[in-house]
């Protein structure tokens, strides 16, 4: 069975700096999703949308970004539908925060973008053993670190600073996922996604779009994302 896609209909509340998702609209939004049992068919499912059209500029960087917190969000909406044996309730409770908080950035995305967001793209988590502890925490890991190292190149290249400023912020948010499941997959090991300078390491956005096909049945053009 393919997973149900989230509400995606609940506007995201208007505060004084832009949008932003408060604690209490997060979980009117995934309300009932995590007594939900689904599962991803591991091939690519009929009608899956290719070749989808990202846009040029800000808007491309914009659509970019809304890809890697679809991809993320889903993750882990199944993680919490299906949760790992032996989750305890801190882990349970600490998952779904994440999600709630990716579910947020998603939803702001798509806000910001409006008519010109990119359709809703087809996950592929068959790699993933969701029943698995180690399996969840390393691809967790490892999608983490595939939204930090893309967005922390992104932000330099928007010409709107504005959004510069708010994705650096998400950002930050991201790379605390990143060495949360880092740490709970292996002791210590938060430390494995920056350079010798203490910095999050960075790539190109288009190279961040690659390295996430693997999450993903969609293929896009982003012939013109600023990279």
């Amino acid at each position: 069975m393919k997973i149900q896609n989230t509400p995606a209909e609940q506007p995201a509340e208007e505060m004084e700096n832009g949008y932003d998702i408060s604690r209490r609209h997060f979980f009117k939004l995934t309300g009932g999703i995590a007594g939900i049992g689904l599962f991803y068919a591991s091939c690519k499912p009929p009608g899956a949308p290719t070749n989808i059209f990202l846009g040029s500029g800000d808007t491309a960087l914009l659509n970019f970004i809304y890809i890697l917190q679809q991809i993320e969000a889903a993750f882990y909406i199944q993680a919490v539908a299906t949760p790992y044996y032996g989750m305890d309730h801190l882990e349970l409770l600490a998952i779904t925060d994440v999600r709630d908080q990716e579910i947020a950035h998603r939803e702001y995305l798509k806000k910001l973008l409006g008519n010109d967001a990119v359709t809703n793209i087809s996950a592929d988590f068959s790699s993933v053993t969701f029943a698995e502890r180690a399996s969840v925490l390393s691809k967790a890991g490892e999608l983490e670190d595939i939204v930090v190292s893309g967005i922390s190149s992104a932000v330099n290249l928007f010409t709107n600073k504005v959004y510069s400023l708010a994705l650096s912020k998400m950002v930050s948010v991201e790379a605390r996922h990143s060495a949360y499941f880092k740490d709970m997959h292996t002791w210590n090991s938060f430390g494995d996604g920056v350079d010798a300078k203490g910095f999050d390491k960075a790539v190109p956005p288009r190279t961040a779009l690659e390295n996430m096909n693997a999450f993903s049945h969609t293929n896009y053009d982003a012939s013109k994302l600023p990279n």
